[in-house]
């Protein structure tokens, strides 16, 4: 069901908010106010933040399910490998603030306990069939329960990555930057690397080529030698 400019509005500056600031940090006036309104306005649109938040949340998950889809009428090819990686990184920078704020959300809204897990679950299931897809191919070589393990390794890089950034010191606030993007899908590529056969070992191997050196070691060295000197 399409929704109304306002309510869309109201979600935009949300979710710009919530992932610049932090869910925590952001209360219904401050969304208001961002974007001009009377608080009034804002609950004659969404009763309250919880709101907001289950419908961001449905939006994230929509719209990630069909980025997962498989293609239609063909086979996969490793050009869809890289793909799957750009879409899925992206998305979850999107929303970061789900994944980022996760405990507190399961912890304030009783719903987000079951929604999250499920989310887990389906985009895991849809993983199952691309890799599968990929191994009939014959651009990948794995068993069922390397998949498996698989698809568990990528989805604990791609939900936790941010907070990796925020932890190790290398994102001081939450501004937006392709580079830290890249930077995951960089580590998502080395996990898939023992499996790969054929033209998506080449594939890996230019993609690898074409992201550069990664720099997050030389900066957790740096940033502990001045401490030291501090």
């Amino acid at each position: 069901m399409k929704i109304s400019k306002t309510k869309e509005r109201i979600l935009q500056a949300s979710l710009t908010l919530f992932n610049e600031q932090g869910e925590r940090a952001v209360t219904t006036n401050h969304i208001a106010t961002a974007l001009g309104m009377s608080p009034g306005n804002l609950y004659y649109h969404f009763r309250n933040k919880q709101d907001i938040i289950k419908e961001l949340f449905g939006q994230y998950q929509q719209e990630t399910l069909n980025l997962l889809q498989l293609p239609q009428g063909r086979a996969l090819n490793a050009n869809d490998k890289i793909h799957y990686f750009q879409v899925l990184s992206q998305q979850l920078w999107s929303y970061r603030f789900l994944h980022r704020d996760v405990h507190h959300l399961i912890d304030s809204n009783p719903d987000f306990k079951y929604l999250y897990p499920q989310l887990a679950g389906q985009v895991m299931q849809q993983g199952q069939k691309i890799y599968q897809g990929f191994v009939d191919a014959g651009l990948m070589k794995m068993t069922t329960s390397e998949i498996e393990a698989l698809i568990i390794n990528l989805w604990i890089v791609l939900t936790n990555w941010g907070n990796f950034l925020y932890m190790s010191g290398h994102l001081q606030n939450d501004q937006q930057s392709e580079q830290w993007v890249w930077q995951g899908l960089r580590q998502m590529v080395f996990l898939e690397g023992p499996y790969l056969v054929g033209e998506s070992r080449e594939t890996y191997e230019k993609l690898l080529e074409s992201m550069g050196a990664s720099n997050l070691f030389a900066k957790l060295s740096h940033t502990d030698a001045e401490n030291q000197l501090n």
